[in-house]
């Protein structure tokens, strides 16, 4: 076949077929907490390359709730939100690449996935996020229980408690700054409120004091409260080591008691010992032989 009628088979291969087109989804932004009656945004990031949009959509798990057609004529008909129970879509915010979910709560909780399909190839790709509502603790986490001062071999028995959130905050121990030993954690069942549905968590330590918890003269103890990434609370209690009451002066007391008692009983001896007590007979001998020598110097 000659040169130029080869050159020209291929261009009018290449003329009829089809081009390649591929689009490319970069990413989903799901925001993985959002707090109770706020809004939240969700963006479908992609780019297109050489095709155009065919259409893109917006679904909570296999619900539709938010359709873009951009052939469409009219603008109503161009961008169709469909409000289902927790969804309620501002559309007047939301576009190609995002929507607006307005004042959500607790129904708003689920995964929520981005479709989209190319105009000429019809190639559909997608992805899917998980959005949380949460309520946040009634209160900062509260440290019951415990004493003001504590000696080695005391027992520390204590509570953390963080009250009526959705869902249970997640509650961490501290020793003196370092995270404590999980066998000192005392752990019981979540509490959950029946008509709000909200839960109460509360997480025991409970651990003998040894030396090193009084290295620095006392005892500190730390509770955070954690909830996702938009809460975080503590309570801390400080102790001061026990003081330790001290034999020293006892025993010298005792000594001292004892050195006198013995000094009492010696004394006591010597006088025994210097009270010489003669026997009756003795002393009428002694009498008898004065009488006998005066008589006798008498008659001389």
């Amino acid at each position: 076949m000659a040169p130029n009628l080869v050159l020209f088979a291929n261009l009018l291969f290449l003329s009829f077929a089809p081009r390649s087109h591929s689009i490319r989804l970069i990413d989903i932004v799901v925001p993985s907490a959002v707090l109770l009656g706020q809004d939240a945004m969700l963006e479908c990031r992609y780019d297109l390359e050489n095709d155009g949009l065919y259409s893109l959509k917006w679904y909570k798990g296999n619900e539709e709730i938010f359709r873009y057609i951009p052939e469409e004529e009219f603008l109503s008909d161009r961008m169709k939100s469909f409000n289902l129970p927790g969804v309620n879509i501002l559309v007047e915010k939301s576009n190609d690449h995002q929507i607006l979910l307005q004042n959500v709560d607790f129904d708003s909780t689920g995964k929520y996935r981005c479709e989209i399909v190319a105009e000429g190839s019809f190639q559909t790709i997608t992805n899917v996020g998980q959005m949380n509502v949460v309520k946040l603790p009634a209160e900062d986490p509260i440290i019951t229980g415990g004493l003001a001062h504590y000696a080695v071999g005391d027992l520390v028995k204590v509570n953390c408690t963080s009250r009526k959130s959705l869902p249970a905050a997640n509650l961490t121990w501290y020793i003196n700054g370092e995270l404590s030993d999980k066998n000192f954690l005392q752990n019981y069942p979540i509490i959950e409120d029946e008509e709000s549905g909200l839960q109460t968590i509360i997480i025991g330590l409970e651990f003998k004091v040894r030396q090193k918890h009084l290295k620095t003269g006392g005892l500190k103890i730390k509770c955070t409260a954690t909830l996702a990434a938009v809460y975080w609370r503590s309570d801390e209690r400080s102790a001061e080591a026990a003081a330790i009451k001290s034999t020293h002066n006892h025993s010298e007391r005792d000594t001292q008691q004892h050195m006198s008692s013995s000094s009492k009983n010696v004394n006591d001896w010597m006088s025994n010992r210097g009270s010489i007590v003669f026997p009756s007979c003795i002393i009428k001998m002694t009498i008898t032989t004065i009488l006998l020598t005066a008589k006798f110097q008498l008659y001389l």
